[in-house]
């Protein structure tokens, strides 16, 4: 039985990262990560109705909540890896150990990997090592810790020897009362992870729950946003198993103007959301009674139907209420 582990070694204040496991997903985030964020990570991976794709698409890429680094996987016959900014994950296949980083990928990068014997996520400073849990590591089965790095092995993992102290969490202070009482229900729930898959998640949207909408580029037709859109020259999108597959929507652009992936449309619960993915010559908006605004680089806006969105080269968006 296949099980995870982490280490109970205290670094120094505000240098822990933060751990969640599953029994479907595993992850490292970076000591930046709020509370708030966490929390809802939480309830994302412990819905069964979602996937992969639904989680790596909760954390926040941009804003005063980015997430600079992180490494996510989700083990299996074929496990995949999802990493960003200095994060990392070291995985033994076959005997022989390898690293998985962002690369300079943005915004993350992907990895699959088939024959997974065992992985640790983390900074990427760390030693990859052998990768076999210690006398000193904690097995973990569900919950979400403090620590320096996350393990997961194939193998048995082996409970704490008697003597092994109670691992110290270091406090956080830049966070709120507030956001401390969430950590310590988080801690509480760790236990009883199947008692909480029944309930909704509060920021992840599903089918059934996205608001209608559909979009037209100059004259071709009408297609409708029941996924992720991403435009651009030579568009691409994360290999992330799992959920709705996102679509990718290529435009001519023989001066270059359009970025190679320029905009996102994203249906929600709270209607479609239009995000400028730091492309080189901007975003131009035309909202019917607002005017014309051009999006910052990386900025999200919620866009309605009437709305043009042009990203150059003569390449205008119109978005439409779907029938």
């Amino acid at each position: 039985m296949a099980g995870a582990f982490y280490s109970a070694d205290v670094l120094e204040p505000g240098a822990d990262w933060r751990l969640l496991v599953t029994d479907r997903f595993i992850g490292a985030f970076g000591p930046a990560t709020t509370v708030s964020t966490m929390s809802n990570l939480w309830r994302i991976a412990a819905d069964e109705t979602l996937g992969l794709d639904a989680l790596v698409a909760a954390v926040p890429t941009r804003g005063v909540a980015t997430v600079d680094a992180f490494a996510l996987a989700a083990p299996g016959r074929t496990s995949t890896f999802v990493v960003r900014g200095r994060a990392c994950a070291d995985v033994s296949v076959g005997g022989r150990v390898r690293r998985v980083d962002a690369r300079g990928s943005e915004p993350w990068y992907v990895a699959e990997l088939a024959g997974v014997e065992a992985f640790a996520l983390g900074p990427l400073q760390r030693s990859p090592g052998d990768l076999r849990q210690t006398q000193r590591d904690l097995p973990i089965d569900g919950g979400v810790v403090f620590g320096p790095w996350v393990g997961w092995s194939s193998a048995p993992v082996a409970p704490p020897p008697r003597s092994a102290p109670p691992p110290v969490q270091q406090p956080l202070p830049s966070f709120d009362p507030q956001d401390t009482n969430v950590l310590g229900d988080l801690g509480r729930r760790a236990a009883s992870l199947r008692r909480h898959r029944s309930e909704q998640p509060a920021t992840a949207p599903t089918p059934e729950t996205e608001v209608a909408a559909a979009f037209r580029l100059g004259d071709r037709p009408p297609e409708r946003v029941d996924a992720p859109v991403y435009v651009g020259r030579q568009p691409r999108s994360p290999r992330v198993t799992g959920g709705i597959l996102p679509r990718l929507v290529r435009v001519e652009s023989p001066s270059r103007e359009v970025s190679a992936t320029h905009i996102e449309l994203r249906p929600t619960g709270q209607g479609l959301m239009l995000t400028d993915l730091e492309s080189t010559n901007g975003t131009v908006v035309r909202t019917p009674g607002t005017g014309v605004r051009r999006l910052e680089s990386g900025e999200t806006l919620p866009v309605v139907p009437g709305t043009l969105i042009d990203i150059g080269d003569g390449n205008v968006i119109e978005i439409l209420a779907y029938r």
